[in-house]
């Protein structure tokens, strides 16, 4: 009675349920986001009666943050040149920053306050997602997390690593850890990353965040652009989630120009040469770096191999260059020089940093940090803009090897710049921070309200927080996550009970429309992962296959392997929110999705009723019908039809998948996996809400 009354403004909100690894083989082992109660009014709908499990795979762990909770950045150090860094001052900079005031850097930033934010996304004056932190007063000596990354980057040999920011626990933090993309915040290695290496990131993150500016500022495709990389050849650079191969995948062929230690030893002719293949009026993106390990024990400069029992140095090139100026290298040649051109460069550009580093708390972070600056002078050098009216893309950083398979390789974002032939250099390094999802939760609570899906707006996963989309997505489908980040849990699940690519056979039960077979769609990246698929579903997503599908596909199964079945109805969302409707490529108007369970709909609302005489032939939609009849008219009532109608069709297809499976196939584990495929616009990932996962 004390609380205040529903508004259009208040979104529902999901309970919090931990997740705790299963202990019991064959029991339930997750759950969708609970709703709370009184979420929603729909009728007929999966979240009237939820399955109440008894843990959750698909939450983080408070880490839902309200969109609108803007604050101040969280982080306090002294890095380099005794610079001190403060934060949580919020009410005070919100104060300065409507005052105007500049910070150190003379840039006034944008006040990021609560209710202004509110006004000016109803008033449709947010165009982006980003809001950075108010500028501070100068006399505060304060600067930000940025300040913080770019003068590590600078510095050359860092005097001390005395930053808090090891301390702290950002949503960000808590939502990468629970991707299985970084380390826990309370372990040795999560220490080791952000006491040395603040600011880094995830490479996948640095790919999404360079990609999202790239095209959506500079007009830069796949078809326009080259990607050049200068990283060490190391084989543990290769790996499937590092930043270059990242990229490569997604803005094609590349020019490998690195060396060992990173550094562009193709020179100046090897640019010539690269820059000469660019497309007319095209564009290039290099990226580049030094690579350091971190071990599973917080050790830097060490790295457990596969098939290896003890650790490596990484990068040995770097390792090995200092290591050989401690011992008495002079800088003068050796005697194989002729044969090892590369690795007497490097010791050559270590002598004079060799005393400092050994001096430093963390000598081969140090050592990386001096690496960098040596991969990016040479770097500067080689490059130019004179291949054209395109544009030249720089991005530098420190790649971290982290323990495999565990968690992905990171990258610390140094250099983020634009340059283009007459013009001035863009710096575009702000497109790395969030404020919102990289403050101390210690210090900032409300900012693990529901900061994963400001979290995965940032990783251009979902869309931003104040378009109609994002309201609709998260008023209808409270719980629903981007496709890959349920597929990255469902994962990270799964290996506990000893499911591989191996041992698995995936089948699933969607809808055949196209807009659920494109690569953002969950059904699609666990096909690339899991293998061959035996698709059970019809229109509508139900397994007509039936008992018989399911026996012949089961019976695939190799000797003692699992199974994964994966269900469920879709329904589309629009770019103006609206419920059911699609606007597919090609096409100048929306159309319905899913055009059957709609179909279904309205053919009962006008009054259809089976007929023992139909001469048609339509067996699937006919039993659609059936099934949607009895709730009508509670579908109708409720606030949003078509939503109401995409949760009773859940039940639909999750009822007849029940029906159909069982673990007569041999002694594996049967895994489902049910909920509602959400087709969003173009341009946006689809999301998966799930509501049934299930292991038996």
């Amino acid at each position: 009675l004390s609380s205040p009354a529903p508004s259009a403004r208040v979104f529902p909100r999901s309970t919090t349920v931990p997740f705790f690894p299963p202990t019991m083989a064959g029991e339930v082992v997750a759950t969708a986001f609970i709703p709370a109660p009184a979420a929603s009014s729909l009728a007929g709908s999966a979240m009237a009666s939820p399955p109440v499990l008894e843990t959750s795979a698909w939450q983080a762990p408070a880490v839902q943050t309200s969109s609108m909770a803007r604050s101040s950045m969280a982080i306090a150090a002294t890095v380099g040149a005794g610079v001190s860094v403060a934060v949580g001052a919020g009410a005070r900079r919100r104060r300065q920053a409507k005052r105007g005031k500049a910070g150190k850097n003379g840039r006034v930033l944008v006040a990021a306050v609560d209710t202004d934010i509110e006004a000016q996304a109803a008033e449709g004056k947010v165009q982006n997602e980003e809001v950075e932190i108010p500028a501070l007063a100068a006399e505060d000596d304060l600067v930000s997390l940025w300040d913080v990354v770019q003068r590590n980057g600078m510095a050359g040999v860092p005097d001390s690593f005395d930053g808090i920011r090891h301390e702290e626990e950002t949503a960000q933090d808590r939502v990468f850890s629970w991707l299985g993309k970084g380390p826990k915040p309370e372990s040795e290695c999560f220490q080791s990353l952000q006491k040395f290496f603040p600011g880094a990131l995830p490479g996948s993150a640095v790919h999404l965040r360079s990609r999202a500016v790239l095209e959506k500022e500079f007009g830069f495709t796949p078809a326009n652009t080259l990607l050049g990389t200068s990283f060490c050849p190391d084989e543990i650079n290769n790996r499937s989630n590092n930043v270059a191969t990242l990229m490569r995948r997604y803005w094609g062929k590349v020019f490998p120009m690195g060396g060992i230690s990173g550094t562009p030893f193709v020179g100046e002719t090897g640019f010539v040469a690269f820059s000469s293949h660019v497309p007319d009026d095209g564009n290039i993106i290099v990226v580049f770096g030094p690579h350091v390990g971190i071990s599973e024990e917080g050790e830097v400069g060490q790295y457990l191999r596969e098939g290896q029992s003890g650790n490596s140095t990484a990068c040995g090139a770097v390792i090995g260059a200092y290591n050989a100026c401690l011992s008495g290298f002079d800088g003068a040649p050796s005697e194989d020089g002729e044969y090892d051109m590369q690795m007497d460069e490097i010791k050559q550009e270590f002598v004079p940093h060799a005393e400092a580093i050994s001096k430093s708390e963390n000598p081969m972070a140090a050592a990386a940090y001096v690496a960098y600056e040596m991969v990016k002078d040479r770097t500067l050098k080689i490059v130019n803009t004179k291949f054209g009216s395109g544009k030249l893309v720089l991005i530098g950083g420190i790649q971290l090897n982290m323990p495999f398979p565990d968690y992905a390789d990171h990258f610390l974002p140094l250099m983020f710049e634009v340059r283009q032939e007459g013009q001035p250099t863009q710096d575009l390094m702000k497109h790395f921070v969030n404020p919102s999802i990289q403050q101390d939760l210690m210090r900032a609570p409300w900012a693990a309200v529901t900061a994963q899906r400001e979290v995965f707006a940032w990783l251009t996963w979902s869309p931003p927080a104040i378009s109609p989309v994002y309201r609709t997505l998260h008023q209808y489908f409270p719980g629903a996550l981007p496709g890959r980040a349920v597929h990255e849990r469902l994962v990270k699940v799964l290996e506990r009970y000893g499911f591989d690519g191996d041992n698995t056979i995936m089948g699933t039960s969607v809808c055949p429309d196209e807009i659920n077979n494109e690569a953002d769609d969950l059904p699609v990246i666990m096909q690339d992962y899991w293998g061959e698929v035996f698709p059970m579903g019809g229109i509508s997503g139900a397994p007509f296959t039936g008992k018989t599908g399911f026996k012949a596909f089961s019976s695939h199964v190799a000797d003692e392997g699992h199974i994964i079945v994966m269900f469920g109805p879709h329904v589309a969302i629009s770019e103006s929110g609206e419920v059911g409707n699609c606007l597919r490529a090609g096409q100048s108007a929306a159309s319905t999705a899913c055009g059957a369970v709609i179909g279904a709909y309205k053919a009962c609302q006008a009054g259809w009723e089976p007929s023992a005489d139909s001469t048609a032939y339509d067996m699937q939609m006919d039993w659609i019908k059936a099934q949607i009849a009895p709730h009508v008219n509670g579908i109708a009532r409720s606030e949003n039809p078509m939503a109401s109608l995409s949760h009773q069709s859940y039940h639909m297809v999750k009822d007849k998948i029940m029906q159909c499976v069982n673990n007569d196939f041999g002694s594996g584990y049967l895994c489902l996996i049910g909920g509602i495929q959400i087709n969003l616009p173009l341009g946006l990932e689809d999301h998966f809400l799930p509501c049934t996962f299930e292991i038996r």
